[in-house]
């Protein structure tokens, strides 16, 4: 398949200007991914609800939409960790070939739907929106954004920039939207109902704090000691790590999310180490 130019928008200062990529992706060839601008605004964001979340101790972000209870990312756990009182939900997005914003962890489907192997890159809405996992279709963050109170607190994970220092303009093009999408989607302030999310090798976290979102990176226990902890607002790490990483962390002053919980001796032994907050996944057993 030939380069074929793809128009998105990026931000400059005194506005947005139009840009194009030419997108060389995996093996099998070139691919042209279309841009949508985005749709379908929510309610303008009035209280800074990502600082009232925050202020909570402690706080509790449902993992996945309470992915270890629930098929990660699908209707059934939205409503149960709402009605099990989160007021975050972690949500991972990928962009799809048509230009909306996938939840999903993975770079393809083969796992959360046996016998499928859809690159979501390179894959159209209309045909992920036709597929089932264990307990119904996939969401697109647009419709997470419609189904959520205005309390509700997204930690967004942009998967293809989230982890690494990432220099496809593609992948960078993706990340550009997803804030255009987020900026209409919050009525122009979506730093107060956004957390973006990260990991210590990303550097998407600079950028996203430009924009003004508060920022947490998620990291292993081995990346602590070399880890500039200040550059970020909160800071995630294992529950079981040890009390010495945690007493790492605990030193910068930052507020700290233990991960990934799923029963409430686990949540026991994180706030027992000082996490302020629990990132959980299984919302019948732990929750606010």
């Amino acid at each position: 398949m030939p380069d074929i130019p793809v128009v998105y928008r990026r931000r400059r200062v005194g506005g947005d200007v139009p840009g194009t990529v030419r997108l060389r992706r995996r093996a099998g060839g070139d691919v042209a991914l279309s841009v949508r601008r985005p749709t379908t605004p929510v309610t303008p964001a009035g209280e800074d609800a990502v600082e009232r979340f925050l202020a909570a101790r402690p706080f509790y972000i449902a993992h996945r939409m309470g992915g270890t209870e629930y098929p990660e990312f699908t209707q059934q756990g939205l409503e149960a960790s709402l009605r099990a009182g989160f007021k975050a939900l972690e949500v991972s997005v990928r962009r799809c070939a048509s230009g909306e914003f996938v939840a999903i962890h993975d770079w393809k489907t083969t796992r959360t739907v046996p016998g499928t192997d859809y690159q979501i890159w390179n894959t159209p809405w209309s045909t992920l929106s036709k597929l089932r996992q264990a307990s119904g279709p996939f969401l697109r963050l647009s419709d997470i954004v419609e189904r959520i109170p205005d309390d509700v607190v997204l930690a967004i994970d942009h998967k293809t920039t989230s982890s690494q220092d990432q220099r496809n303009p593609g992948d960078l093009a993706s990340e550009d939207q997803l804030f255009d999408y987020l900026d209409t989607a919050f009525g122009g302030h979506p730093e107060r109902r956004v957390i973006w999310k990260i990991f210590a090798k990303g550097t998407s976290a600079a950028r996203a704090k430009a924009r003004g979102y508060r920022t947490m990176a998620m990291l292993y226990p081995s990346e602590v000691a070399a880890a500039d902890l200040s550059q970020w607002d909160v800071i995630g790490m294992e529950w079981s790590a040890g009390a010495d990483v945690w007493n790492a962390l605990l030193a910068s002053g930052r507020p700290t999310i233990a991960h990934i919980i799923v029963n409430e001796a686990q949540a026991q032994q994180a706030l027992a180490k000082g996490a302020t907050g629990l990132m959980a996944s299984y919302p019948s057993r732990v929750h606010p």
